[in-house]
């Protein structure tokens, strides 16, 4: 014993001296290739191994490595993964390359599971933070993805403050009501409802809570709720085959949103500050008036009258451009932003807060929101991960009125009809004057109607990892993710009594308070098995189950024949109504995935969902959507030597996806009445269907990606084709059965098919000169291929929500597409197909186009520009249509080479009012400058001297949105929509709110 003591004494130094001499520390910096910046949060791995560590907030590393150690590995999100050798070296520097494809980048595969890029079957398209808002300020998150999504229809409906967006994946996907994708933020089953708060009704009349909303009150999407400077990453499922693990809800595709986490390193300070303008894109114009035009438009006395009010505006100078005075002004925006970022190997935290002040270009108009964000990831032990995610928005909208409007409140539709020579501006009491030609002044609707709205949300989640086994060749882990959403929205609608538009009503003034309440909440649990059979096989279990629950409560007070005084509360009104819908759904699934992969080469998933909802005729029925993918890359292939073709991968994809029937479509509803002053229920004109079954949509996928010279060059193609079966829309009986109408029915099926490309290219990839370039090109067709026969024989109905034949509609008619117009003139002899209705063109595109492009120069000056080009697509346009009939479009008086039976010449303003709906259907394709953007961030030489190390990275630039647009489309913008988003994307246009053009200046600051 004493020898082998003496022996250990003699030995340790030298074994430990061996020991360390097995280990060596090498350190580095890991930049952006392009900038010189340094990245933090970059995976730096010793190959082969599971020793690593994480960059620092100035993307610099220290690690420890093993003698056998031969190379380090360096991947971060965005850029090139890359592996370099160690050598004799003890420092190693990394200058890691934007990787535009980003083939290594992950995206979803299951609920629960994430595949690479590069071996999808599918065409997911994923979004960065930096593509998002790296060059510009949206003002909303679906905003932000215009014309950078292949395959999506995206349109902004009305350019009010806080926005109002239609987005259509791959097709129509339903015939009633929205169109819009299922959201999800975090793992939670986002809120997105189109919210109207009644402003679109007559005089805020006593209809329900529900037929006064998402129809022309301009409304919002709840997702202008969300800060877009919080997302690290969008990914896109457009379709079924991609999207059918999320089951009843996604037949409109998916988009997911993913937060920003922190990353283990130095604490990280961010600060952003962005101030700019916006001014209308567009105004209509004007023309002014003769005596000889007034004598075209008015007779007798009016006509007197109306001279002798030009020649004293003339006298005095008083010759006023009202639309330029309403929607000519300039509007103020502001954006700033504070994050703090960072953790340890244990814990990483992101907290974020944010506030936007965005005028609108109508006085008194205008977006707030103000936000703060916190998520932390924590590991507990050796097999435990948590994570949270908590935000909260207080957002406030005011949006004045505009659209179409029948009480003289919208502010288009009243400036339409109104002379130059009219004088609307208060006396010196502030009291404004009548206004002759129009339902109200709409100087006084700007100062003195109100209608504004506050909304608080709190979208909270959780998820938590076990990882049960966890060997070199099998893992267990079982994780589960919840999470819930809650919106609530106070709305206030006022009119004064003493307002032109209520004086001479029976009850004049109206005041309404408008409640909205939505509450998502959902809850998954999934068991995920990763094994290997072999060394060459990689597969991929998972099952779990899915609950999703989520509430709704809209009501509203009014108040009407209000006494005088500012109309602040409906219980000033001697007339007071209310009205509250109450609804709750839940669903349940269960899903099962099975994932293989063989070297990368060939890889194939198949999977099943099962779902249940209470809003189907049977509740417990369980409805199936399966899925299945195969992908194979040639060139990963030993046989492969076309060594500049990186990817040759061929793919098809086929899933199914389902929606359900509308809420309350299952029953008959009763309506209260009384009876001699005693309450009572009588069976509604409306009948429920009990059999509803949902709509479902099948997608089959197939494509082939490209990759040359390293992925310096790509192309992805795809071709599907969507069928959407058992479409519900509400169903017009004959008289004699006792009711007017089914609530629900299944009347028939469509079909959607579409190309979409996508070409990468990166022709400069040099130190201090890069260019990346992205052009896409997609179109979709769409076609009704069956009417229900049995039970019920269903005609061609409507599908669209237009005004008449005189100025379009929409038909659900077999072989045409749900968003083809049709109008005047009517002739069945010739027609008869089309219920004698004349054949027009589509409101989708032909096709469209988007062509996107960042420069680096001599790292530090960076230039982006994005052009979107969708060509044609057919609007509703009566835009135009009231200043005709106003006589005030500026090309009123101008010839329209018609005559009179007197033979004098008809002016084309007022030609245009009797013409068919030729006139009203107009092509609104347009090629725009969505986006360009210019910065220049600070050399680190230049900073360190000026800031020494507490500033990291100083940013500065300039960017606009909506620059050019290049049109014949006769209105304030061609996207645009007076029913919101409609689901066949059949957008009609009345005196909308006029879209902007907006620049701003910004400041980003990395501590």
């Amino acid at each position: 014993m004493r020898k082998l003591l003496l022996t250990t004494l003699l030995t340790a130094p030298m074994l430990m001296q061996q020991a360390a001499a097995q280990n060596r520390s090498i350190t580095g910096r890991v930049t952006d290739a392009a900038t010189g910046q340094g990245l933090p949060g970059v995976t730096v791995i010793v190959k082969g191994t599971t020793i690593g560590a994480t960059t620092s907030a100035d993307g610099s590393y220290s690690l420890s490595v093993p003698a056998s150690a031969s190379a380090l590995s360096f991947s971060f999100v965005g850029y090139r993964s890359i592996d370099r050798v160690i050598g004799d070296a003890s420092s190693i520097d990394i200058g890691l390359q934007t990787d535009t494809r980003q083939l290594e980048e992950v995206v979803v595969s299951g609920l629960a599971s994430t595949v690479k890029r590069s071996n999808l079957a599918n065409a997911v398209t994923t979004i960065t933070s930096k593509e998002l808002v790296g060059s510009t300020r949206p003002v909303t998150v679906d905003a932000a993805l215009s014309g950078k999504v292949v395959g999506a229809n995206i349109s902004q409906t009305s350019g009010a403050p806080g926005g109002g967006l239609s987005v259509q994946l791959r097709g129509i996907s339903t015939i009633n009501g929205s169109s819009q994708p299922l959201y999800i933020i975090d793992g939670v089953y986002a809120v997105n409802a189109e919210v109207g708060n009644g402003a679109g009704s007559a005089a805020f009349s006593g209809a329900s809570a529900v037929t006064t909303r998402t129809t022309q009150d301009n409304g919002i999407n709840r997702l202008s709720d969300l800060n877009p400077n919080d997302i690290e990453s969008i990914e896109i499922l457009k379709g079924p085959s991609a999207a059918a693990i999320y089951g009843t809800r996604a037949n409109a595709g998916v988009v997911i949103i993913r937060t920003k986490r922190g990353q283990a390193g130095q604490t990280r300070v961010s600060f952003s500050q962005d101030l700019g303008f916006a001014k209308a894109w567009r105004l209509l114009g004007k023309e002014d008036w003769t005596p000889e035009k007034i004598d075209r438009f008015y007779t007798g006395a009016r006509a007197t009258q109306e001279k002798q009010l030009l020649a004293q505006a003339q006298a005095s100078g008083r010759i006023y451009d009202y639309e330029k005075e309403v929607f000519g002004n300039t509007a103020f925006l502001r954006n700033t932003g504070l994050s703090v970022s960072g953790g340890n190997e244990k814990t990483r935290f992101f907290v974020s807060g944010s506030t936007t002040d965005e005028e609108g270009i109508v006085k008194n108009s205008g977006f707030q929101r103000h936000s703060i964000r916190a998520n932390i990831d924590h590991k507990l032990g050796q097999r435990l991960d948590i994570g949270i995610s908590s935000n909260y928005i207080n957002s406030q909208n005011r949006r004045s009125f505009t659209g179409n409007d029948n009480r003289g409140l919208g502010l288009g539709y009243a400036l339409g009809y109104i002379p130059s020579y009219a004088e609307l501006h208060p006396n010196a009491n502030g009291e404004f004057p009548d206004s002759p030609y129009s339902g109200d002044n709409p100087l006084a609707v700007v100062e003195r109607a109100i209608n504004e709205e506050t909304t608080n949300r709190f979208v909270q989640t959780g998820n938590a990892t076990l990882r049960i086994i966890d060997n070199e060749r099998t893992s267990l882990r079982f994780n589960a993710q919840g999470g819930v959403d809650y919106s609530s929205s106070r709305a206030l609608l006022a009119l004064p009594p003493d307002m032109q538009s209520q004086r001479g009503l029976a009850l004049p003034g109206a005041a309404r308070e408008a409640k909205s309440e939505y509450y998502n909440s959902n809850l998954q649990g999934f068991l995920i098995y990763d094994w290997r059979v072999g060394e060459t096989l990689n597969l991929t279990s998972q099952a779990g189950i899915v609950r999703l629950s989520q509430k709704q409560n809209l009501t509203f007070n009014q108040g009407q024949n209000l006494s005088p005084g500012p109309p602040y509360s409906p219980n000033r009104g001697t007339v007071t109504s209310q009205d509250t819908q109450i609804q709750e759904e839940a669903d349940l699934g269960f899903v099962v995935q099975q994932e293989a992969n063989f070297r990368d080469q060939i890889i194939a998933t198949a999977g099943v969902r099962f779902d249940k909802s209470n809003r189907n005729g049977d509740p417990d029925k369980y409805f199936a959507f399966p899925k299945a993918s195969l992908a194979v890359n040639l060139a990963k292939f030993d046989f492969w030597t076309l060594e500049p073709v990186n990817m040759v991968k061929f793919r098809a994809a086929y899933g199914e996806t389902g929606g359900p029937a509308f809420f309350n479509a299952l029953y008959s509803p009763l309506t209260a009445l009384s009876t001699g002053g005693r309450p009572g229920l009588v069976p509604s004109t409306l009948l429920g269907n009990p059999d509803v079954r949902p709509e479902t949509a099948s997608e089959f996928e197939a494509g082939i990606d490209l990759g040359f010279l390293d992925n310096r060059i790509s192309l992805e193609t795809s071709f599907y084709n969507k069928e959407v079966f058992d479409l519900i829309n509400t169903y017009v009986l004959a008289p004699s059965v006792g009711v007017t109408s089914l609530r629900a029915y299944n009347v028939g099926d469509l079909r959607n098919r579409g190309i979409e490309l996508a070409l990468n290219v990166n022709p400069v990839r040099q130190t201090n000169f890069t260019w990346n370039s992205t052009t896409q090109f997609w179109f979709n067709r769409s076609e009704v291929t069956k009417l229900n026969q049995d039970p019920l024989v269903v005609p061609p109905f409507n599908t669209g929500l237009g005004f008449g034949n005189t100025f379009g509609r929409n038909l659900f008619i077999v072989g045409e597409s749900p968003s083809r117009w049709f109008g005047t003139p009517v002739n069945f002899a010739t027609n008869n197909n089309f219920s004698g209705l004349t054949r027009y063109e589509d409101a989708q595109p032909t096709f469209q186009m988007s062509f996107l492009n960042s420069v680096t120069l001599l790292r530090n000056l960076e230039l982006s520009f994005l052009f979107h080009w969708k060509k044609d697509g057919y609007n509703s346009n009566l835009s135009s249509l009231l200043k005709d009939e106003g006589g005030t479009s500026e090309d009123w008086s101008q010839p329209s080479g018609q005559v009179n039976a007197d033979g004098s010449p008809i002016p084309l303003g007022e030609y245009r009012q009797g013409l068919s709906a030729r006139e009203f259907i107009q092509n609104a394709g347009y090629v725009r400058l969505r986006e360009a953007s210019l910065y220049f961030s600070l050399p680190a030489s230049l900073r360190t001297s000026l800031f020494k190390d507490y500033v990291k990275n100083l940013r500065v630039g300039v960017s606009g949105n909506n620059l050019i647009t290049w049109t014949d489309y006769r209105g304030y913008d061609p996207e645009v929509s007076n029913f919101g988003a409609v689901s066949n994307f059949a957008q009609v246009d009345v005196a909308s709110y006029p879209n902007t053009r907006r620049i701003f200046f910004h400041l980003n600051l990395d501590f």
